[in-house]
C-alpha cells in the first residue's frame, strides 16, 4: 500500500468519523445542556414551591397567634376590667402572665380610647410606661385599621340572653424590628361578647401583644414544614444558594426575611447523572431514557415529600385522623357555601369516658391502642355517611361532622356513634371497656365561623359530661349563659380563696353503741350572691381551674387550727387526687402540721382510689411520708374504682370506707348486701378498719352490723355541725382558758 492510498483512507475515515464525532459531541453537548436546564428548572420549581409553602405557613402562623388572643379580648369581663376600669390583677392573670407563660408573648400593653398606654408587662414583670415607646411606631400603624373597623362596627347593642357572641374579632398584626429583635406584633380591640358590659367611651381599649421571632418559633416552624437551616436574616444580606421570604411591616417596609437552605432535587440528579453520561456514550437513547426516568423519580420524591409535610401539618400522628387545623379548614369551606346550596351540618364533639383510668392502670401504650381503635370506628362511621368526616382535637376528644337534612337525622347519627364507641375493645391488654359523652351542635345558616361551631358543640359536650357517662346532649342557646355562669362561679371561687371565705363543718363517725369515735371535716362555701354552694359543684371546678391545691392548703390550716385542742376523738381530712400527685405535697402538709402544733396520730387522711391509681413516684413518696409521720390513711369510696385489690396490696392503708352508693341499696338489693359483706370480709382479711358512709336509716345500720361493720357515718348518726358546737364537747376547760 503506497503513501497516496494511506492518505485517501485517512481522509475518508476523517470524513466519516468527523460527522459521527460531531453528532456524538453535539448530542453530548445537547444532553449536557438539557441536563443543566432540567437541573435549574427542578431547583427553581422546588424553591418556588417551598417559598409559597413558607409564605402560606407564616400567614397561618399569624392567624393562629391572633386566635390565641381572641378569647381574652372578646369578653364582657375584659371590657369591665380593662376598658371601663383597669384591674391589674385581671390583666396579669388573663394577659401578662397567661400569654407570657403559656404562649411565649414577651410584651403585653393596653392603650385606652385616646391611644394612651395604661398597662405594660414585659418578660414576666410590670415595666414603666416608657417600655412601650419602642413599639409606638408599629402600634400606631396597627391601631389605624382597628379604629376604622371599630367606627364601621358602630355602637354595640346587648343581645338577648343566651343568644351567643354579638361581635366579631377586630385585629391587626405586623412585623417590626425593635432593639435588634424581630417581633410579631398584634393589636386586638377589647370588646364585649354578649354586650352585657359596654365600653367606657366611643373608642375601646386595645390589647397590643408582641412575640419575638426567636429560635424556638423558628425551630417549631421549620419542623412543621420540613425546612433545613431556617434563619431570620437582614433583608439586605447576600444570600448564597439560599431561598428567602421577606417579612413586611404594615407600611410595606421589609423588616427581615426568613432564609433557609432549599431542597435541590436537580443537583441531586446531576450528581447521579455525570458518570452515566461519560460511561454510556454509545447508549445515548438509554441514557436519555434513564434521565427521564430518574427525573420522574426525583419529581415524585419532591411531591411525596410535600405531601408528607402537608399530611404532618394537618393530621394527628397517632390516629392519622385530621387535626384541628384541617378540621377548621374544611369547616370554613363548608360554611362559606351559599345558604341555598348548604345543608345543615351536625357537629358531634366526642369525649371518651374513663380513658384516664385506662392510661393510669394499664399504661399509655394501652391508651394509644384504645385511641387508635376508637379512631378506626369513627372513620368507618364517617365513610358510611356521605360527606361526613372525623378529626381528633387532642387527648381523648374527637369530632364528627356530617351533612344532614334535619335534627332527627343528626340525633340518629349520634345514637349510632354512641353505640359504636360503647362496644368494648379487645386488645393485648385485655378488654378495654370505656364509654363516651357526646355534645351535638346543629350548624345552620346563622353560624359562619368554625370556632363558633366548635364552641357550641363543646358547650353541649360539657353539659353531657356533667349529666353522667354515656350521654348525648344537643346544644341549646341557654348553654352560653350557663358557660358564662361557670366563668362567674370560677371568678367568685378565686375571690373566695383569696379572702378565706370558706368554713368547716364536722360530721360525726360513731360506733354501734352510738359513741362518737371521729369527726370528718367537711368544707363549706356560702357566697353573698349565690348562697350556699355544694362541694359537689365547686370542688370539681377547683380541680379543673387549678385552685384545688390552694383550697386544700386552706382546709389543712383551718382544720388543724380548729381541732388542735380536741381530746378523745379523731379527725378525718379529705385530700384530693391532684394533691397526692403533686411533688412535695407531704412535705408541705408536714410543715403546716408543725406550724399548727398538732399531733398527726389523731388525724385520718381520706383518699379516694383515684388518688392512688397513678402510682407515680410522687404519689408513692407522699403516701410513705404521711405514714411515717403517723397519719392514718383511709381509702374513701371503696369499690367504685378500677383497682381496689391492687391498691390494698400496693398501699398499706389503715381503714376503708364503704361507698354510700352500696349503703343506699341495702335492704333493696341482695347484690348490695352480698357486696357489702364481701368488702367487710376483705377489710378483716387485710386487718383494716371499716366504716360505712351515707347511713340514713336504722334498717341500713342493722344490715351493716349484721355484715360485720360497726362504724357509721350519715344523717342517721349525726349531721354536719359547726365547729363551736363540737369544740364544746371535746375541748377541756383548761385549754379553753389558755386559748382565751
Amino acid at each position: 500500500m503506497n503513501v497516496r492510498t494511506i492518505i485517501v483512507d485517512r481522509s475518508r475515515k476523517r470524513q466519516l468519523l468527523v460527522p459521527i464525532a460531531a453528532m456524538t459531541l453535539g448530542a453530548l453537548v445537547l444532553l449536557v445542556m438539557v441536563a443543566v436546564f432540567l437541573v435549574d428548572r427542578f431547583n427553581e420549581t422546588a424553591v418556588a414551591r417551598e417559598q409559597r409553602m413558607v409564605e402560606s405557613g407564616f400567614t397561618q402562623q399569624l392567624h393562629q397567634l391572633d386566635e390565641i388572643v381572641v378569647p381574652q379580648v372578646d369578653w364582657d369581663t375584659a371590657v369591665e376590667k380593662i376598658d371601663r376600669k383597669l384591674d391589674v390583677s385581671f390583666a396579669d392573670l388573663d394577659f401578662g402572665h397567661q400569654l407570657f407563660t403559656f404562649d411565649g408573648f414577651s410584651h403585653s400593653f393596653f392603650v385606652d380610647g385616646d391611644d394612651k398606654v395604661t398597662y405594660t408587662f414585659v418578660s414576666g414583670a410590670h415595666q414603666p410606661p416608657g417600655s412601650f415607646e419602642p413599639f409606638r411606631a408599629i402600634a400606631t400603624q396597627l391601631l389605624r385599621p382597628i379604629r376604622i373597623a371599630e367606627a364601621r362596627r358602630g355602637p354595640i347593642k346587648p343581645h338577648a340572653q343566651g343568644k351567643g357572641p354579638i361581635t366579631r374579632p377586630i385585629q391587626a398584626n405586623g412585623i417590626a424590628r425593635i432593639g435588634g429583635k424581630v417581633y410579631v406584633v398584634m393589636a386586638s380591640l377589647v370588646q364585649p361578647d354578649l354586650g352585657m358590659v359596654q365600653p367606657k367611651g366611643p373608642r375601646s381599649s386595645v390589647s397590643i401583644n408582641a412575640i419575638p421571632i426567636d429560635e424556638t418559633m423558628l425551630s417549631a416552624f421549620a419542623a412543621r414544614y420540613l425546612l433545613d437551616d431556617l434563619r431570620l436574616v437582614d433583608p439586605s444580606a447576600p444570600l448564597h444558594d439560599r431561598a428567602s421570604v421577606p417579612l413586611h411591616a404594615p407600611d410595606g417596609t421589609t423588616v427581615a426575611a426568613l432564609s433557609w437552605a432549599p431542597r435541590q432535587p436537580g443537583s441531586v440528579l446531576m450528581h447521579r447523572m455525570v458518570m452515566l453520561v461519560f460511561g454510556a456514550i454509545a447508549l445515548l437513547l438509554l441514557a436519555a431514557w434513564t434521565i427521564v426516568r430518574r427525573s420522574a423519580v426525583v419529581v415524585d420524591e419532591l411531591l411525596a415529600s410535600e405531601m408528607r409535610a402537608r399530611h404532618l401539618a394537618y393530621h394527628d400522628t397517632l390516629t392519622l385522623l385530621p387535626n384541628r387545623a384541617l378540621l377548621f379548614e374544611r369547616l370554613r369551606a363548608m360554611l362559606a357555601k351559599p345558604l341555598a346550596r348548604r345543608p345543615k351540618l351536625g357537629m358531634l364533639c366526642i369525649d371518651l369516658d374513663r380513658f384516664k383510668e385506662v392510661n393510669d392502670t394499664l399504661g399509655h401504650q394501652a391508651g394509644d391502642e384504645l385511641l387508635k381503635a376508637m379512631a378506626d370506628r369513627l372513620r368507618a362511621l364517617a365513610r358510611s355517611e356521605p360527606g361526613a368526616f372525623t378529626a381528633r382535637l387532642g387527648g381523648d376528644e374527637f369530632v364528627l361532622v356530617a351533612p344532614a337534612t334535619d335534627r332527627e337525622a343528626i340525633a340518629a347519627l349520634a345514637q349510632r356513634c354512641l353505640g359504636t364507641l360503647l362496644t368494648p375493645v379487645d386488645s393485648e391488654f385485655g378488654r378495654l371497656d370505656v364509654g363516651c359523652s357526646i355534645g351535638v351542635a346543629v350548624i345552620d345558616g346563622n353560624v359562619r365561623e368554625p370556632s363558633l361551631a366548635l364552641r357550641q358543640a363543646d358547650l353541649a359536650l360539657y353539659r353531657a359530661k356533667a349529666r353522667g357517662r354515656g350521654c348525648i346532649t344537643f346544644y341549646e342557646p341557654e348553654m352560653e349563659a350557663a358557660f358564662q355562669t361557670r366563668r362567674v362561679l370560677e371568678a367568685k371561687l378565686r375571690n373566695a380563696l383569696d379572702h378565706g371565705a370558706f368554713h368547716m363543718v364536722y360530721q360525726p363517725q360513731v360506733d354501734a353503741a352510738g359513741t362518737i369515735r371521729a369527726y370528718e371535716a367537711l368544707l363549706r362555701w356560702d357566697d353573698a350572691d349565690l348562697g350556699a354552694i355544694s362541694p359537689a359543684t365547686f370542688i370539681p371546678l377547683a380541680e379543673e381551674c387549678g385552685l384545688i391545691l390552694g383550697i386544700g392548703e386552706f382546709v389543712l390550716r383551718r382544720v388543724f387550727a380548729e381541732t388542735r385542742d380536741w381530746h378523745g376523738v379523731r379527725i378525718a381530712i379529705n385530700v384530693s387526687a391532684i394533691q397526692m400527685r403533686a411533688p412535695g405535697f407531704a412535705a408541705r402538709l408536714i410543715q403546716i402540721a408543725a406550724s399548727g402544733q398538732i399531733d398527726p396520730v389523731k388525724y385520718d387522711i381520706e383518699l379516694t382510689e383515684t388518688a392512688l391509681l397513678t402510682d407515680t413516684p410522687a404519689t408513692t413518696e407522699n403516701f410513705a411520708a404521711l405514714k411515717r409521720m403517723g397519719f392514718a390513711i383511709v381509702l374513701d369510696d371503696f369499690g367504685t374504682g378500677y383497682s381496689s385489690l391492687r391498691l390494698l396490696h400496693r398501699f398499706r392503708v389503715d381503714k376503708i370506707k364503704i361507698d354510700r352508693s352500696f349503703v343506699a341499696d341495702l335492704g333493696q338489693s341482695i347484690e348490695a348486701e352480698t357486696l357489702v359483706g364481701a368488702i367487710v370480709k376483705l377489710a378483716r382479711s387485710f386487718q383494716l378498719g371499716v366504716i360505712a358512709e351515707g347511713v340514713e336509716t336504722e334498717a341500713q345500720k342493722d344490715l351493716l352490723i349484721a355484715a360485720g361493720c360497726h362504724e357509721f357515718q350519715g344523717y342517721l348518726t349525726g349531721r354536719p355541725t359547726p365547729v363551736d358546737e363540737v369544740a364544746a364537747r371535746f375541748v377541756s376547760p383548761s385549754h379553753l382558758l389558755l386559748r382565751a
